[in-house]
């Protein structure tokens, strides 16, 4: 969204103003968890605010696949304004502390002094726009699935944003199992966007993988795994990318399920293996290849 600036008021002060604190998380398997959104809050905090801030900068989050857990706002705030805005804050982060006790404790909103003093900031029409846009664009999840109790089927991630030049860059990342539900939220976050005053530029999807309770694999494995491993198998899906989502999209009717040993916190430096079950999991894998056979 390009914005137009303005010469800071004189005899203003400058502060950060922050939200710390949260837990963040993977935007596919935690965005059910219901944690707070760091850049959603701050938005929320600056509309609080009021026009009394006067924006220079506003980064928070960096990765599309992660719920952002801090945001920073440079501001300047005029002197006779400053009580009301640390009021104005305060009563956010009070908000926000009762709202979010059993997902992120350890929010905290706060109003500092900065370390640079801004000459130039954003337009007050900028800074309603933006802040806007990031009150409203999707975040959460958006539908839960119908056929597996539990699975969330489409979400929607506000996973970064960032001041450069003239310029406010947002990230979000939408998921979905669903690939018409996935377009249809991609839509409406466009849609939000443009009416903010911004462009959208859209990079390829990961396609999603619908669950097939009927799949007749699903079935052979089922019954392997129980004959082979004496236990009945237990059927998950997860609101997270697979590379099955990507065999399918070019091979449409495919009949697939995705099966592996017991992994723990996949895609960060804790990802593990649990070796004994590499050990059950081939087993279980050649006893199917040869029923499938």
């Amino acid at each position: 969204m390009p914005f137009k600036t303005e010469a800071a008021p004189a005899g203003a002060s400058a502060f950060e103003i922050s939200v710390t604190g949260l837990k963040g998380g993977h935007s596919g398997m935690e965005i059910i968890q219901q944690r707070g959104n760091a850049i959603r809050l701050l938005a929320r905090v600056l509309r609080a605010a009021g026009d009394d801030v006067h924006v220079a900068r506003i980064e928070g989050g960096n990765a599309h696949n992660a719920i952002p857990r801090e945001a920073r706002a440079l501001c300047v705030v005029p002197a006779g304004a400053i009580d009301k805005v640390r009021s104005a804050i305060e009563n956010v982060a009070a908000e926000t502390r009762e709202e979010l006790a059993v997902s992120d404790a350890g929010v905290t909103v706060s109003i500092t002094p900065a370390k640079e003093t801004p000459s130039r900031v954003w337009s007050t029409d900028a800074a309603r726009r933006a802040t806007a846009m990031l009150s409203a664009i999707p975040h959460g999840v958006d539908a839960m699935s119908l056929d597996v109790p539990g699975l969330v089927e489409t979400s929607s991630n506000l996973a970064a944003v960032k001041t450069e030049d003239a310029t406010i860059n947002v990230l979000i990342s939408v998921r979905s199992s669903v690939r018409s539900e996935l377009v249809a939220l991609r839509d409406r976050a466009q849609a939000v966007a443009e009416l903010s005053g911004a462009s959208v530029a859209h990079n390829d999807p990961y396609p999603g993988w619908k669950p097939n309770l009927q799949s007749e694999v699903l079935g052979v494995a089922q019954r392997v795994h129980k004959d082979t491993l004496g236990r009945e198998a237990e059927l998950k899906a997860v609101h997270a990318g697979l590379e099955c989502g990507v065999i399918g999209e070019k091979l449409p009717g495919i009949d697939m399920i995705s099966i592996g040993p017991w992994i723990e916190s996949p895609h960060s430096p804790a990802e593990r293996v649990n070796i004994p079950s590499v050990a059950t999991f081939w087993k279980f894998l050649t006893a199917l290849v040869a029923d499938l056979a």
